[in-house]
């Protein structure tokens, strides 16, 4: 593996971790790696890391698109030439975007105006100005989904795939965020944020316009109420209301108290 390093106090993270074996790094700071370690000297480890991610990103190899003889696709959709499959059965609305590194399961609904596949929000600050980075991922849509009108998948970053579980539906004005994955039979209503890496269990309820911290985990059964602010891990049959997100016997217990107090 190749990372970077540009603050010193990530070292002992850096060696702690088995499987690198180069680092872009500082002149001043490549005595910190440990002696197998390769170090690259760059004068911004950031910008060199992530300008490789993405030229491999940019310039990752594709097949030609393939699209089942039974798949009912709008004259108005947009389907990248490479790196798309669409499976049996599925419908696409009018207006939809499906970009490379997207493959869509059996008898999937895709609504109008939903976008699957564009690179995610990802900007880095470095030395040389903001560096957008391309993503080197996919999306991978299982058997049975429903994606919602104008809905945006993000392709999955740094070789974790964005995944939609199967039978999994997702209501009108969804941002699914990249390395997004759900299991099976999820229930995500209109206008719910979900950001980067979020790891989703099997038949959760995420309600209207809640929104969801990066790099979080979502147990089975899980219930996230409307508006619901989650910074935290939710644990499985678990239900949390508010902003932030606390258990929803305990909110309840809370809003009991303020209007006696108030």
């Amino acid at each position: 593996m190749l990372t970077f390093l540009d603050n010193a106090k990530y070292a002992a993270a850096v060696n702690r971790n088995p499987h690198l074996k180069g680092v872009f790094v500082a002149e001043a700071d490549k005595h910190l790696l440990r002696p197998d370690i390769t170090a690259l000297v760059a004068e911004d480890p950031k910008w060199c890391f992530f300008s490789l991610v993405s030229h491999l990103g940019r310039n990752k190899p594709r097949q030609p698109s393939v699209i089942a003889p039974s798949a009912q696709i709008h004259p108005s959709a947009v389907i990248a030439p490479e790196g798309v499959v669409i499976g049996e059965n599925v419908s696409i609305e009018p207006n939809v975007t499906i970009m490379p590194d997207v493959s869509i399961g059996n008898g999937c609904k895709i609504r109008a105006g939903a976008v699957i596949g564009v690179d995610g929000f990802e900007h880095k600050r470095t030395s040389k100005g903001l560096l957008s980075v391309v993503h080197d991922g996919s999306v991978l849509i299982n058997e049975n989904v429903e994606i919602g009108p104008n809905n945006f998948i993000a392709k999955g970053f740094s070789y974790r795939p964005t995944v939609i579980g199967k039978d999994t539906k997702l209501d009108a004005l969804v941002h699914y965020a990249h390395g997004v994955q759900c299991a099976e039979g999820c229930l995500i209503a209109a206008n719910a944020m979900i950001a980067g890496n979020v790891s989703i269990g099997s038949r959760v309820w995420i309600g209207p316009s809640a929104s969801i911290s990066n790099r979080l985990t979502i147990g089975d059964n899980a219930f996230i109420t409307i508006g619901a602010v989650v910074i935290r891990n939710v644990k499985p049959k678990e239900q949390v209301t508010g902003n932030f997100a606390i258990p929803h016997d305990k909110f309840l217990t809370l809003y009991k108290n303020g209007l006696k107090n108030a």
